[in-house]
Formats: structure tokens, sequence, C-alpha cells
């Protein structure tokens, strides 16, 4: 897929693409600099376990911390600066690679109808669509309305490769998210939140200062990771949409807060950004924001929490519209959390 030089409505959430080096990156959200796509660097050729069959890559980033991110910044800043890009809407460095050293764009519903257009003889994607075909019967949403992301997009995956899905909607993200808790409580998948949450408490104790305990709370709650047929699977939102138009509002930091507040929306959640709508006491905070997406999805209706992050202002227009946590800043990184109280 073509993508043209100063625009980038070509690409959406959770897509790949490559550029000139042969490097592969993730796209973040769907609001990007013209000209540009905000982004994150996954993997490089290299000798590592993912590949094509032609070509091999390592994968850069590992366990989705703030410190690996700035290290992969500053990697760019040595070898290919204009990777890297002073963003004024946030007010912070990002990576967003012009979209003119882009040579390929990996589409997540192209690439699953391929999948699901042909027969395989890879185990991996013959779980993926069946998978698809299995959540898409009962929930009714139509295939067309799901993509494949992760190492699978890229056709780079191996045969311990997790299967990442996304879901395009709101309404139907949460229709298929029903979907799995019903599979879960008959047995067909076993979901994180329910019975699997080990292995997501050992990274996320590596990553915030919280008690195990808590993090266990949090685990409880995700309903969008888990196992099928013996393989790890996470689901994701794409919005219809995107939220605004990029320079439409601007963020200004009043630097770090420790609020507490009590959940009234989770239903994007499960987006990038994921968003918890909440209401404090003194009315100080409107939103939860994370950028780390280790967090998504792990907050309910209802929960009372505390949340550690960047206070920031976000102005539309010039108008303060809201206030919010920011949990995946630079300046918190280490010190960041949220936890159920």
């Amino acid at each position: 897929m073509h993508i043209a030089e100063g625009r980038n409505a070509s690409v959406r959430d959770h897509d790949y693409f490559e550029t000139a080096e042969g490097w592969i990156f993730l796209v973040l959200g769907d609001i990007h600099p013209a000209g540009r796509v905000w982004s994150l660097l996954k993997y490089v050729p290299g000798n590592g376990i993912w590949g094509d069959g032609k070509k091999k890559f390592v994968r850069v980033i590992q366990q989705y911390t703030v410190s690996e991110l700035l290290k992969i910044i500053s990697f760019l800043e040595e070898i290919q600066p204009s990777y890297v890009y002073q963003d004024p809407t946030v007010g912070a460095k990002v990576i967003a690679p012009p979209t003119s050293r882009i040579t390929r764009v990996y589409s997540s519903k192209q690439r699953l109808i391929e999948l699901m257009s042909r027969a395989t003889d890879n185990r991996l994607e013959r779980l993926l669509v069946s998978l698809v075909e299995l959540l898409s019967e009962i929930s009714g949403v139509p295939t067309d309305r799901f993509g494949v992301t992760g190492s699978i997009l890229p056709a780079i995956h191996h045969r311990d490769s997790d299967i990442d899905l996304v879901v395009y909607g709101t309404d139907n993200l949460w229709r298929v998210l029903e979907t799995l808790e019903e599979l879960h409580r008959g047995g067909e998948v076993a979901l994180l939140g329910g019975s699997e949450p080990e292995r997501w408490v050992i990274r996320a104790s590596s990553k915030y200062p919280v008690a195990t305990h808590e993090l266990r709370r949090l685990a409880s709650n995700v309903i969008n990771k888990g196992v099928y047929s013996g393989v790890p699977f996470s689901i994701h939102g794409v919005r219809e949409a995107p939220a605004h138009e990029y320079g439409e509002v601007v963020y200004s930091t009043l630097g770090m807060a420790r609020v507490r507040a009590r959940v009234v929306d989770v239903r994007e959640s499960l987006f990038t950004p994921a968003v918890y709508f909440v209401e404090d006491d003194g009315g100080s905070i409107d939103r939860i924001v994370c950028y780390d997406m280790m967090l998504a999805g792990v907050l309910r209706e209802g929960d009372s929490i505390e949340a550690y992050g960047k206070l920031e202002v976000a102005r539309r227009n010039g108008k303060e519209a809201w206030r919010q946590i920011l949990i995946g800043s630079y300046e918190g990184a280490g010190r960041e959390y949220i936890r159920i109280l």
C-alpha cells in the first residue's frame, strides 16, 4: 500500500510500516502530524528469531518501558535523526518518521483478509483464523471489522509468537469482549483475568511501584488477553475515526500529581491511548490516559483508584477542555502507577 508524501491517511492505529532501512514500525494512534506518523520502532534486520524466510529480524523493544523508548529515541537521533520529532501538541520528543521514508504499509485489515482467503499449513495462522471466525460467529461482529497486528502482520512470526487482533469500532470491540467472557465460562478460552494472571503480574512488577497483590487485582480485570488452544492472544480496539484533528488539542503539564478518583466509563480503555473517564471529589481531573498499554483494560466502572502520573491540561482550540493524569510520560518513568483502593 502506497502512502503519499505529506499525508498519513493510509495508516491506521496498530498497522505496521517499513522504512527505507528495512526497519519495521508499529503505528501508534490515529492522530499524526502532517507528513509524519507517530509510531514505535519494533523490528530491525538482524540475526533474530523473527523472519520471513528471506530476511531475519531482531525485536528492538522488549518490555515496552519508558526507559526502553528513550533508548530507541537516542538511537534514532544518532542514526536517523529525522525520525524523531519534537511534537508541539504534547511538548515532547516522539518517534514520527516522515512519510517520505515509508516504503511499505502493512494493513491490519488487509492482512487478515489475506489469511482468511487462503489455506495454510501454519498452525499459528490457522488458530488465528479459527479464533476470528469463532468470535465473529458468536458476537455477530463481521470478520471485516477485525484485523491482525503483531509479528503476524508483516509475516515475520515464529512458532511461539502470540496472536494479536484488533477490532474496529467501540461497540464492535465490546461485543467481542462479551463473547470472550462467554467463551471463558465455557472453557474454550482462558482469559488472563480469570486464570492466567502471573505472566502479566511478573512483567508489571518490573515497571510499577505497586505491591504484587495489588497488581493481581488489576490483572483480574483484564478481559482482552488470554490463551486459545495453547497460544496467548490479545485484542485491542481501533477507533472508527480519530478523536480529533492533529493540532486541535494541545497539552501542557502542571507537574507530577497523585490523585484519587472513581472510574465512571471504561469504553475507551482498550484503544491507543487507553482512556478512563473518572470523577474525583475536587473535580481536579476528568481522565486517566495511558500510553503504557499494559494498563489498558485493567479498571472497571465503579472502581475507586489512586493514580500517580503527569497532570496535564488539554486545551481544544485554545480553551481548556479537560484535565488528565498521563501514565507513560518521560518524567514519571519508574514512578507512575494505578492501583485499586
